[in-house]
């Protein structure tokens, strides 16, 4: 009668681990704010809780400068050069590109 002859195999088709740092040491929150090497990061935290982000601040600056533009009728001065009225053109350009952006994401 032939004798059976059990030979344990060690193959491994498989990781015995799932994990991969991709980008190690990095990581990543939900929100985080570096204020950086403010000389005040007292005034800077009050400015984010009562004023807003800084997207919200710049927000207010890209709307009143928007506003200052039109009512001078920058667009249209002749003491302007062509390149000065193309940077208030790209100016307004992205500001109006934020609004629309707003309206399309903002819950009806």
């Amino acid at each position: 009668m032939p004798q059976q002859v059990t030979v344990p195999l060690t193959w491994q088709l498989a990781p015995t681990s799932l994990t991969q740092p991709i980008l190690p040491n990095w990581q990543f929150h939900l929100f985080n704010v570096n204020l950086g090497a403010s000389s005040n990061p007292a005034v800077e935290q009050a400015a984010l809780a009562r004023v807003g982000s800084y997207g919200r601040q710049i927000g207010h600056l890209a709307e009143a400068l928007e506003l200052v533009v039109r009512r001078l009728k920058l667009l249209e001065s002749k003491d302007l050069t062509p390149e000065e009225k193309d940077v208030l053109q790209v100016f307004l350009g992205d500001v109006s590109t934020i609004r629309q952006i707003k309206a399309s994401v903002s819950p009806s």
